[in-house]
């Protein structure tokens, strides 16, 4: 599954995507697998975390949604309930602080894994909610992997018409993964963007290095998702640039 807008986008491939700074966090929950991510997130209900204004387990629980969305349920009714109940547990978040960067990303992360679900992506609406939250990352942290992966996502994947740019999503793209090489994702799409621009071997490099650098962070993600889809990719792309040069030599 594609996280993002067609969209594919969001985040992503998100998620569309790997976890959020709230996601991250700096406890041993970082190390879970999805079976214990699941049994946090029964607490947290349990708890009736979702009815508090603890900012942090609002947030947990909208990241906990959009991982277990992404990565875990298999049903489509499964995750939309995560993704809608993602995003409305990040909406209150915001709502009761605005400067809360991972508020805006969880929430956009979330509205847009739900949006492609129900086949809403290309609603003119939905495609401005989504850039105002994810513009709204990168003025409070210009630095934000996620957000500029988001917008390189939502530029490449546009047309033109609705505001796509395949200069300005590779620049969002590069600059994720300059700021962290090991956030598969962002490498991943990047990649994509490389073979769609027709830079095969920049391609491969990109997906080399995917293949070959398990994250930091949430490595069963990577391990289930993003390093079988970059190693598909490479084995095609490498396939094209051989057929290339071949085509060369005769």
């Amino acid at each position: 599954m594609r996280l993002f807008v067609p969209i594919g986008l969001l985040l992503l491939v998100g998620v569309f995507i790997l976890p959020s700074r709230a996601l991250q966090g700096e406890d041993s929950t970082d190390q879970q697998f999805p079976e214990s991510l699941e049994r946090e997130l029964e607490v947290l209900v349990r708890e009736g975390a979702a009815n508090s204004s603890d900012l942090t387990r609002l947030l947990r629980m909208a990241g906990l949604y959009l991982d277990l969305g992404y990565g875990v349920y298999v049903d489509r009714e499964q995750k939309l309930a995560a993704f809608q109940e993602g995003a409305r547990l990040a909406q209150k978040a915001f709502g009761l602080r605005e400067s809360s960067a991972d508020a805006h990303f969880l929430y956009a992360a979330n509205l847009g894994s739900a949006a492609e679900l129900e086949g809403l992506v290309s609603a003119a609406l939905t495609i401005q909610k989504l850039k105002k939250h994810v513009n709204r990352v990168l003025e409070l942290d210009p630095n934000n992997v996620q957000a500029h992966h988001m917008l390189g996502r939502m530029y490449e994947e546009l047309p033109w018409v609705l505001g796509g740019d395949q200069n300005v999503a590779g620049e969002h793209l590069k600059k994720a993964v300059s700021l962290d090489s090991r956030y598969a994702p962002a490498g991943l799409d990047l990649a994509k963007w490389y073979v769609k621009q027709g830079q095969n071997l920049e391609a491969v490099r990109e997906l080399t290095r995917v293949v070959n650098t398990p994250p930091l962070k949430k490595r069963w993600i990577w391990e289930r998702i993003h390093r079988p889809e970059a190693q598909a990719l490479l084995q095609e792309t490498i396939s094209q640039v051989d057929v290339g040069r071949s085509n060369a030599h005769p």
